[in-house]
């Protein structure tokens, strides 16, 4: 994250709010919420210095000058939504503000942008960076498809490029040659993006040339649950990281009504049952994306959701979208949360993780995002109540840091 040393005022959900910044902060007397092994690290004072903590200690019996009093409140790590399309060419300025602020206002520091035109991205991180803006920091992916994808149609993820294929936004085939699929991996990573978004018409055979290629040059090998032709299995066995979309596991049937109305079998139960097997042994992360499936009446995702968590697999919290109430934008994230919770049989430590721990791990951000501890970044939530107990906790915020400094 780059540090913003200005003063800057903006308007959060119709409300005049002061972003103030500082080169250090000391949170007193707070109880820290331990994500990682799901319990609370009582009486602790936390020192940040340059958006980076730089130490952990028991809080002493008094407070210094310049300290913030937390006593009794809860200190948590900012949330990461694992999904989220900040890139669509369809965006203005406006409403790129506005999606951002509904975020903040979740308490969410953090996004992954899960394919679209980075051009656009950037250009909100400029604002970000001049401290125009405060909001979520964004890690950005290169979009792959076929061409039965993309059918001849204009490409308006690349409208005014040079050239058709960008850096962010590529057609590829399975002629596609090792060197060309390199060089275009090497432009992605040059051009920002963390990871690509393995999305349509690609074959099992070319995964295997991808995945290992993003892991020679440091990029995210992310995919959709299906990538058809490449199954499920296929997009696992491949070593794709991170798959999004559980109801994919069963293709394109499951956009249908009769699919959502149908009693599975038990050799469908089996089949994905030995799909979650193999994702929990090779540690791939489903990115589930319960509440836009659950919106869509395809409420047997949370049941699959639930059958792969048995199996012991990773799951990452990630939207997908936000909505509209009333004139307002608002993001979907909590919601995902007590969803994950509610509806797919998630403990809230492993809700909790998949808020955090699990979306920073995505990133390739483990140990700096989604954790309270020395050398990670201060993206930190204050909390009147456990979210430990309670998920509703996470609704009722008494601050927000970014970067180590309050958004009031």
């Amino acid at each position: 994250m780059v540090m913003k040393k200005t003063i800057i005022l903006t308007a959060l959900l119709g409300a005049l709010v002061l972003v103030s910044y500082g080169q250090s902060v000391t949170l007193y007397n707070t109880n820290i919420v331990d994500v990682e092994n799901g319990k609370i690290i009582p009486g602790m004072t936390v020192s940040v210095k340059d958006g980076i903590i730089t130490k952990i200690a028991k809080a002493k019996k008094k407070i210094k000058r310049n300290q913030t009093d937390y006593t009794g409140a809860y200190l948590m790590p900012g949330l990461i939504d694992s999904h989220t399309h900040w890139g669509n060419f369809t965006m203005t300025p406006e409403y790129m503000r506005d999606m951002a602020e509904s975020y903040i206002a979740d308490g969410v520091t953090t996004v992954r942008d899960a394919g679209g035109d980075v051009r656009i991205v950037k250009r909100y991180e400029a604002k970000l960076d001049s401290g125009n803006i405060v909001e979520p920091s964004v890690y950005t992916s290169s979009f792959w498809a076929g061409p039965k994808y993309y059918g001849g149609r204009a490409r308006q993820d690349t409208r005014g490029y040079e050239t058709v294929n960008a850096p962010w936004s590529q057609e590829i085939t399975d002629s596609t040659s090792l060197e060309h699929l390199e060089k275009i991996i090497i432009e992605a990573k040059v051009y920002g993006c963390t990871g690509l978004k393995l999305y349509n018409d690609i074959s099992y055979d070319m995964l295997k040339k991808i995945v290992p290629l993003c892991h020679k040059h440091g990029v995210k090998p992310w995919g959709h649950f299906a990538i058809f032709p490449a199954t499920a299995m296929d997009v696992v066995k491949a070593g794709v990281e991170t798959v999004s979309h559980t109801y994919l596991i069963d293709g394109k049937e499951g956009f249908t009504s009769e699919f959502k109305a149908k009693c599975f079998s038990q050799a469908e139960i089996e089949r994905r049952d030995s799909i979650f097997r193999e994702m929990a042994r090779l540690g791939t992360i489903l990115d589930a994306t319960i509440k836009i499936c659950m919106t869509n009446n395809m409420e047997f995702a949370a049941r699959y959701t639930n059958e792969a968590y048995r199996a012991g697999v990773k799951i990452a919290a990630g939207t997908d979208w936000v909505y509209m109430e009333g004139d307002r934008m608002k993001s979907a994230f909590l919601d995902e949360l007590d969803l994950l919770a509610d509806s797919c049989g998630m403990s809230i430590p492993d809700v909790l993780r998949a808020a955090t721990t699990v979306g920073a791990e995505i990133i390739g951000q483990a140990g700096r995002l989604g954790v309270i501890r020395k050398g990670a970044e201060a993206d930190l939530l204050v909390l009147k109540s456990n979210p430990l107990e309670s998920l509703k906790a996470l609704r009722q915020r008494i601050a927000l840091y970014l970067d180590g400094k309050e958004v009031k």
